[in-house]
């Protein structure tokens, strides 16, 4: 923990705290908080310069460049208001996304002043808090409607966990990868309740992620099972528990979804239905369309403001009703920028993306694994959503951003040199 810490410090420290475990809850009470990060942030900001009778701006190379790129791809959004014709939604869209850009404006320009390597651990732990209190929540919920009558299958089935699935599926997968560096990195000095606490959450997370039913988090859990395992093995030279652990892992998964049928068949018949000449899944028309017409305007986009009805008239081109009638954004992250904004603003989001995490294989940092996890997670299940769309996935994108930004700062007195004590 950094010594000497300000008062102002440790109230930007505070409201981080209560952002990280609001953001699993609900997107509402999450929003309250960021506005209450930022106005903690200002203070501190304030207080600092006032302090040191200087601003105490971000010096750090990395974290500046960080902060440059998610500027660049909101000017990008910004600028596109020049070429579109739907001015009034194209301000809404931008309001929705600047959500992601207050935290890294207000952690980035501030220097995380008050944030060291244990201060950002607790922030994990805080989200992993929330994460873990709105899992008991909705297990409450389910035996109530057992207790009410309904049958296992249906209180834990579909509507378990009512909001969007693929929201959901990649919190719990941020959960068990910061679950597992926290295991691998401190096994031998974390307390013994807090290990087993950890280990007890991976099954009921496991759990979660497979009562709520989404492909994209269920292929993310097993690709990343599998990457923990060989990481495991090669890291720590004791291949037969690698081995126990895939079996583990792997063998619960399966039974779950045994126990519970119909996830895995998802996954199987939207492969075969992408090989089909006449797909009727939704997802993959959805995807067809949405390529089809980012391919029109593939440098430019149609702007913030045109290019979901560009979308939509597209889906009535190809006499996708489900599509014209339910409005679909792309699913997929990738081609909704391409539609926005083209190939100018898809390259600096890219390079927004994969910016902590060269950063982090450049300094050889300790937590490279933790960074390449988060980059993974988010990179994987921006393939199947379109995870800037909702305040779901612009509450949680920025913050895990924003502090892999942080971890990896280049700058020595701050972040980048900062070891486990």
């Amino acid at each position: 923990m950094i010594k000497e810490t300000t008062w102002y410090d440790s109230l930007q420290y505070c409201s981080l705290l209560l952002f990280a475990a609001a953001i699993p809850v609900g997107w509402h009470m999450a929003l309250w908080a960021l506005a209450l990060v930022a106005l903690t942030s200002l203070v501190s900001a304030v207080a600092g310069a006032i302090a040191h009778r200087r601003p105490r701006l971000l010096t750090g190379h990395a974290g500046t460049v960080a902060l440059g790129l998610i500027v660049v791809y909101w000017l990008v959004l910004l600028v596109s208001m020049l070429y579109t014709s739907d001015t009034a939604t194209g301000w809404q869209v931008l309001g929705l996304k600047a959500v992601l850009l207050i935290l890294p404006l207000a952690l980035l320009l501030t220097a995380g002043q008050g944030l060291g390597a244990d201060r950002l651990r607790h922030i994990g732990y805080a989200f992993l808090a929330g994460m873990a209190g709105t899992f008991v929540y909705w297990c409450v919920v389910a035996v109530g409607k057992m207790l009410a009558g309904s049958s296992f299958g249906t209180a834990f089935g579909v509507g378990f966990d009512p909001r969007h699935h693929a929201y959901t599926a990649l919190y719990i997968a941020a959960a068990l990868a910061f679950i597992y560096n926290e295991l691998h990195s401190r096994w031998t000095t974390m307390p013994r309740w807090l290990r087993a606490t950890l280990l007890a959450l991976v099954p009921l997370f496991i759990f979660y992620t497979v009562v709520v039913n989404s492909r994209a988090g269920m292929l993310t859990l097993y690709l990343l099972e599998a990457a923990c395992t060989v990481h495991f093995a090669l890291t720590r030279r004791r291949w037969w528990q690698a081995v126990l652990m895939a079996v583990l892992l792997a063998g619960f998964t399966v039974g779950i979804e045994h126990a519970m049928p119909g996830h895995a068949t998802r996954v199987a018949d939207t492969i075969e239905d992408i090989a089909s000449d006449e797909p009727s899944d939704a997802r993959v028309q959805i995807n067809g369309s949405s390529i089809e017409a980012a391919m029109k305007h593939p440098v430019f986009g149609y702007g913030v403001g045109d290019y979901h009805k560009c979308q939509v008239q597209q889906y009535n081109d190809d006499d996708f009703s489900a599509g014209i009638s339910a409005g679909y954004n792309a699913h997929n992250q990738y081609v909704e920028t391409v539609l926005a904004v083209g190939f100018v603003g898809l390259l600096p989001f890219l390079l927004m993306l994969v910016w902590p995490l060269w950063i982090a294989w450049r300094s050889r940092s300790d937590r490279l694994w933790l960074v390449l996890l988060l980059t993974f997670i988010v990179c994987f299940n921006m393939l199947f959503e379109s995870m800037l769309e909702r305040q779901m996935g612009l509450l949680f994108i920025g913050p895990v951003y924003t502090v892999m930004a942080l971890i990896v700062s280049a700058d020595k007195n701050k972040f980048g040199q900062l070891r486990e004590k």
